[in-house]
Parts: structure tokens; sequence; C-alpha cells
């Protein structure tokens, strides 16, 4: 006897095979992880991050220089919390001998701009974050305009999405993420990205620097982001060191 549901005592059988259909249907207008190239990958990251309504991270550059003198390591801690449509922050510091933690931030609401940075005294207001985003981006090792360009396009310049020659390697884990890996140059730099399979979002930037005379950096960038999290008032907070 075929099972009856208690609405108007409608055969059960005839409708999970419709839902079955709609599922597979469904399923089948969603491509496969591995069936996506590198560029369907970049432009979902793109998507991602100009889509969002807030985002927030954590994260370090570290770079190794490798030349004739030997090898030494800089490590640079940052953070960037994004509240759409006009709410920015990003600090970075270097850590150094002798405890000392150069400090740069740059700072957006509305209409005020303003940067700190221990290169010179005062708070500063700046003309644009574009601006203010292009003197940091330097000394932060990109980890300033990186991100920043992608959920803010107006800033302009080179983005992650840039790359040329563009092509998938082999998928890898970066922590407990799983991720696409997408290989490609940068600047003309090689360049590998880590996008997280689930969120679409960066966790890894790996790149080769040449500086001649036998000089070179292998720099990685890794990020712990959180898209359309809680951005509190606190984390957008400008806080130069000469406020506290």
């Amino acid at each position: 006897m075929m099972q009856t549901g208690p609405i108007g005592r409608l055969p059960l059988l005839p409708l999970l095979g419709s839902a079955l259909v709609i599922a597979a249907s469904v399923a089948a207008e969603s491509p496969r992880p591995e069936s996506l190239d590198a560029q369907k990958i970049l432009d979902r990251m793109a998507k991602v991050y100009a889509n969002c309504t807030s985002y927030r991270d954590s994260g370090t550059v570290n770079t190794l220089f490798i030349g004739p003198r030997g090898n030494r390591t800089v490590e640079k801690p940052f953070t960037t919390a994004f509240l759409r449509p006009d709410r920015f922050r990003f600090e970075y510091k270097e850590k150094r001998s002798m405890g000392r933690e150069p400090q740069y931030i740059v700072w957006r609401q509305g209409s005020d701009v303003r940067v700190f940075t221990d290169l010179r005294p005062g708070n500063d207001k700046a003309v644009s974050l574009e601006l203010a985003v292009a003197g940091a981006a330097g000394v932060s090792s990109g980890s300033a305009h990186k991100i920043p360009s992608l959920l803010l396009p107006e800033l302009g310049g080179r983005r992650l999405t840039d790359l040329t020659e563009a092509h998938r390697t082999d998928d890898a884990k970066t922590g407990e993420a799983d991720c696409f890996r997408i290989e490609g140059k940068y600047a003309d730099s090689p360049v590998t990205l880590w996008i997280d399979k689930a969120s679409f979002l960066v966790r890894r930037v790996d790149m080769y620097h040449d500086l001649g005379n036998d000089l070179h950096t292998e720099e990685t960038t890794t990020y712990e982001p959180v898209v359309d999290g809680e951005v509190t008032a606190e984390m957008l907070a400008f806080h130069p060191p000469a406020a506290h």
C-alpha cells in the first residue's frame, strides 16, 4: 500500500520524487569545486569581498630575506576592520629587537580619513583613503592594500584578481582550511594564492621577490578572515598611541 501524508492524504512518494528532482537541479547548477578553473575561482573570490557588508581579519606578513651575507626574517602583524559603506581601519606593526614595534594606522569614518605613523609625529588628516592606503602599502609589505582593494574598488592599484598566467595547482590545507591554490604572476613576481574552498576568502599569499645582487625574499602573508560577522565600534576606533 502507498504511504500517504497528513495534507489531504496525498501520496508521499511523488512528493519525495519531486523534491529529489529539484535538489538534483540545484546541484547541477552549482559546479563542483574540482571543476572550477583559476579564473572562476578568482571571480567568485572577488564577488565575496565586493558584496560583503562587513569584514575583519588578523594576520601576519613574514618575510625571509636570503642573501650572501646570511638570512633574516621580518614579521609584521596586522588587523583590518571594515563596515560598509564608509567605516575602515587598518593597522600594522613591525616586530623588532629591543621590543620596539613601529606602528601604522589608516582610518576612515565617512569623509574623515586619518593616518598615524611612527615615521612622523602627530595624527595626520589624509586627502583620501586611496592615498592613505597607498602610503601604507609599501611599509606594510602590501597587507594594507591586498585585501582592502578587494573590499573597496575605488582604492585602485593592482589587485590579487589581476594575476597573470593564473592556473590551479594542487589543493592543500593551511591550518584547518581546505584551500584552492592558484599560481601566477603578480607584478611579474611569482605568487601562490590560498583561497578557502568554503568561503572563497584569501587565507594565505606566498610571494617571491628577486631584489638583485644575489638577494631575494620569500614572503608569506597569512589571514584569519571573517566576512559578514560582527565588527564592533572598538575594532573601528582610531586609537593612535597618543590617544591613550
